[in-house]
C-alpha cells in the first residue's frame, strides 16, 4: 500500500475511540478492533497489511487497551521497520508513535542481550560480528595448532571450506541447536569438524566480548527459555506483540514469538504462504499455518482486497501461484478493476533486452511517470548488470537495492573497527583490522602476540596492550613496535575523551584523525601520489570518511542524549529501523526480487524470465518439490509488485551463453510465449 496521511487531524480525534477504523475495509476494521488474544491476519499482496497493523496499534491506544510503550511491532527487514515507523508517526504524531517499539527480530534481541549480557559472559559493550568477521575467526582457529579438537576432527573427516563451516554453524543456530546436538543429529560427513569449530568459535567470541549475528536470535531465545522470571518481566513490558511477514520467520524467530507472547497472549501475526521466498535462509513458510495449532483460541481474518494491481496483472499472478500444492486457498479481488497491461518480449541477447528496456523507461519518464514508480527486477543480481550499464549510458538516475551503501564500502569498513575497539577493547577482530588500517607492519603473528599479551596482562584490553608494545615479547621490528604504541596511545587519548562525555561526533572525528591513522594516510595518497588515479582514490576515500562523520553527527542528533558508540555501531550494522521520508528519492529502482519485497510501482519490468534462471537450475534439479514451489512464489511476488503495467522479458543469449527458453511460469500464468520470438532492440 502507498504511504497515506492520517485519517483525521489529532484535534478531531479527542474522545473518539473509533477514529482508527475510519477508511478501512470491513476486514481491515475487524483486524484493527480485535481485542485481547491471538489473531492471524492472512494478507495477500497489496491488501494493506501495513495500514491494518498501524490502525490496529492506533485502536489499541485510542481505546485505552494499551499504552504505547506496551506495544512491540516486529518486522522482517530494517526497511519494513522504517516504513511501519513512518506510518505510525503520520497516524499518531511523533510523541505517541515514538513510544511504540518497532524493530526487526535481530534488533529486539540485541536490546535484550544488552540488558542481560552478563548472563552470557559478556558486557553491555559487546560487538556484533558479521559473516565476514566470523569467517576470519574460523580461519584463525583452523590455523591454530593449539586447537587439538579441531585438528583431530579434520584428520578424521577432512576440512570443509571456511564458508561452508560458517554456513552450517549459522543454520544450526537458527534451528536452536548447540554443538553437541548438531553433532548427534547431523548427517553431514564433516559434522564433527563443524561441532569442534563451533565450540572453539563460541569460546573465542566470549573472549572478544562479541556475538555472531546469528547468536542474537539463539541467545535471546535461550535467555527467555532458561530465565522464566526475566521472561515474565519482558511479557509485562510488552503486553501486545505484532509480527509482520510471519511466513518468512525461521525456527529461532518463531520460537521467540511463542516465548514472548505465550499460548494465549495478545499476539497478532500477519502472513501469506504465497509470499514465502526465504527458504534459503531457513525460513519455514508453515509457521504461519502452524499458528492455528499453537494458538487454538485464535481468530483468523483474511484480507482479500488488492488495492495495488489491476485485474489483468493479479489474474496472471494468481493463475501461476495456483500451481503450487498445499497452499492456503484465498480469493483476491482487484479493487482497481481492469485496465492493466502485461507485455512479454523476447530478445536475441541480454544487451538487446537492456537497450529496449532503457528506451521503454525513458519514454515512461518523458510522459510523466515519476521515477519512483519504475521498478526493474531479476531473479539473480548478475542479470541486472546490462540494464544498469544501459541506464547509466542513457543518463537515467537509478538506485540498486543491495548495492554497497556507506557502511559497506571497504574503507569505511576499515574505519568502523577503530570505533568498535573503543567501545569494546576486548574485540580481537576489530583490533586486527584497525591495527592494519593503514598498515603499520602488523601481520597476523604480531597481532596474535598483542592479543595474547592483552589477555595475560591487561584483562583483555587491546588498546592498553598496544600502548605498551615495547614490552611485548616477540615483536622484533622497532618501527612496528613504535607504530603500534602510537596507535594504542592515540586511542587511549580518544577513549579518555569518550569517558568524559564528549559528543559522539567528536569521538568519530578524533578516531579517524589520530596520528598515523586513516585520514592522514589517505591525505598523503591524495596529495603526494605520483599517479592521478591514486590521488583521485585518496580524495574519494576521504569523502567517504567525511560521510561517516556526518552520519555519526546525524545519528547523535536523532537519538539525542542516549547516543553511544555501541548504538551507532548497531546502526551501522543495519540493526535499527531506517528513518524514511516519503518522496525523497527521485531515481528508478533496480533490484533482485528478494531485495524488492514490500515495494511496488506503476511499471514493473521482470528481466530474464527464463528456464534455469526463474526457476533456477538448482530448483529444477532438486528432488524436493518445495524448491520449485518457492521459485513460483518468487514469480508471484515479482508480478504483484506491479500496479498498472507488467513487462516480462527474456533473451536467447544471456552473459554469452544460450538460455533454456522461456520460463514455465509464463505458460502457467496464461501468458503466451510462442509469438514472442527473439529480436534485436
Amino acid at each position: 500500500m502507498p504511504h497515506t496521511p492520517a485519517v483525521a487531524p489529532p484535534a478531531a480525534r479527542r474522545g473518539d475511540e473509533h477514529w482508527p477504523l475510519r477508511g478501512l475495509t470491513p476486514e481491515q476494521a475487524q483486524a484493527a478492533r480485535h481485542g485481547p488474544g491471538p489473531l492471524l491476519i492472512v494478507a495477500g499482496p497489496g491488501t494493506g497489511k501495513t495500514r491494518t497493523l498501524t490502525h490496529r496499534i492506533a485502536h489499541l491506544l485510542a481505546t485505552g487497551r494499551a499504552g504505547s510503550r506496551e506495544i512491540l511491532a516486529v518486522t522482517f527487514s530494517v526497511r519494513a521497520a522504517g516504513e511501519l515507523r513512518l506510518r505510525l508517526i503520520d497516524l499518531l504524531g511523533e510523541p505517541q508513535a515514538r513510544g511504540v517499539t518497532t524493530a526487526t527480530f535481530h534488533s529486539v534481541c540485541a536490546r535484550l542481550l544488552r540488558e542481560h549480557a552478563g548472563l552470557f559472559g559478556r558486557t553491555d559493550t559487546y560487538t556484533i560480528y558479521d559473516q565476514a568477521d566470523v569467517r576470519r575467526v574460523i580461519e584463525e582457529l583452523l590455523a591454530d595448532h593449539a586447537q587439538q579438537d579441531i585438528r583431530r576432527a579434520v584428520r578424521t573427516c577432512g576440512q570443509p571450506a571456511v564458508a561452508e563451516l560458517e554456513r552450517r554453524i549459522g543454520l544450526a543456530k537458527n534451528r536452536l541447536l548447540d554443538p553437541d546436538a548438531y553433532a548427534r543429529a547431523s548427517r553431514y560427513p564433516a559434522a564433527a569438524v563443524v561441532a569442534a569449530v563451533w565450540c572453539a568459535l563460541q569460546a573465542e567470541l566470549e573472549r572478544c566480548n562479541a556475538w555472531a549475528f546469528d547468536d542474537l536470535l539463539a541467545c535471546a531465545a535461550a535467555l527467555l527459555r532458561e530465565h522464566p522470571e526475566r521472561l515474565a518481566h519482558i511479557r509485562t513490558r510488552w503486553r501486545w506483540l505484532l509480527v509482520d511477514e510471519m511466513q518468512d520467520t525461521n525456527h529461532a524467530q518463531a520460537a521467540l514469538v511463542d516465548l514472548l507472547a505465550g499460548r494465549d497472549g495478545n499476539l497478532t501475526v500477519v502472513g501469506d504462504d504465497d509470499q514465502a521466498i526465504y527458504g534459503f535462509r531457513s525460513a519455514q513458510r508453515d509457521h504461519a499455518r502452524a499458528f492455528a495449532h499453537g494458538h487454538p483460541a485464535h481468530r483468523r481474518i483474511v484480507l482479500g482486497r488488492n488495492f495495488r494491481s489491476r485485474a489483468e496483472i493479479l489474474a496472471a499472478a494468481t493463475a501461476c501461484i495456483a500451481h503450487n500444492p498445499a497452499r492456503a486457498e484465498k480469493t483476491l479481488t482487484a479493487e482497481r478493476g481492469r485496465g492493466g497491461r502485461i507485455t512479454t518480449r523476447a530478445f536475441a541477447t541480454d544487451a538487446d533486452e537492456a537497450t529496449w528496456v532503457t528506451g521503454l523507461v525513458a519514454d515512461k519518464l518523458a510522459s510523466g511517470t515519476p521515477p519512483g514508480e519504475v521498478l526493474i527486477l531479476a531473479r539473480a543480481a548478475y542479470a541486472t548488470g546490462p540494464i544498469q550499464a544501459a541506464l547509466a549510458a542513457a543518463g537515467i538516475p537509478h538506485r540498486v537495492l543491495g548495492s554497497l551503501g556507506l557502511y559497506e564500502r571497504a574503507e569505511v569498513r576499515d574505519a568502523l573497527p577503530h570505533l568498535a575497539l573503543l567501545a569494546n577493547p576486548a574485540d580481537a577482530q576489530a583490533f586486527r583490522r584497525a591495527a592494519q588500517s593503514p598498515r603499520r607492519g602488523v601481520g597476523s603473528a604480531t597481532a596474535g602476540r598483542v592479543i595474547l599479551a592483552a589477555r595475560a596482562h591487561h584483562r583483555g584490553d587491546l588498546i592498553a596492550a598496544s600502548a605498551t608494545a615495547d614490552t611485548i615479547d616477540g615483536i622484533r621490528s622497532r618501527p612496528t613496535r613504535e607504530r603500534l604504541a602510537e596507535f594504542g596511545r592515540s586511542l587511549e587519548t580518544v577513549r579518555g575523551h569518550y569517558r568524559t562525555g564528549r559528543s559522539l561526533g567528536h569521538i568519530v572525528v578524533a578516531t579517524l584523525t589520530i596520528d598515523g591513522g586513516l585520514v592522514a594516510h589517505h591525505q598523503t595518497r591524495r596529495d603526494r601520489s605520483p599517479a592521478a588515479q591514486q590521488r583521485r582514490d585518496g580524495e574519494r576515500v576521504l569523502e567517504d570518511l567525511r560521510s561517516l562523520c556526518r552520519a555519526a553527527h546525524a545519528y547523535a542528533e536523532q537519538v539525542g542524549s542516549g547516543a553511544s558508540l555501541t548504538g551507532f555501531l548497531e546502526h551501522a550494522a543495519g540493526l535499527h529501523a531506517q528513518q524514511l521520508a516519503p518522496g525523497e528519492d527521485h531515481r528508478i529502482t533496480v533490484s533482485t526480487i528478494h531485495r524488492a519485497k514490500g515495494t511496488e510501482a506503476a511499471l514493473v519490468v521482470l528481466l530474464a524470465c527464463e528456464e534455469q534462471l526463474l526457476p533456477s537450475w538448482r530448483a529444477l534439479e532438486s528432488a524436493d518439490p518445495e524448491d520449485l514451489a518457492e521459485e513460483r512464489r518468487l514469480f508471484y511476488v515479482a508480478a504483484t509488485r506491479a500496479k498498472d503495467h507488467l513487462v516480462i522479458t527474456r533473451a536467447h543469449v544471456r552473459a554469452g551463453r544460450a538460455t533454456a527458453g522461456p520460463s514455465r511460469f509464463l505458460t502457467e500464468a496464461g501468458l503466451a510465449t510462442s509469438a514472442a520470438r527473439p529480436r534485436a532492440a
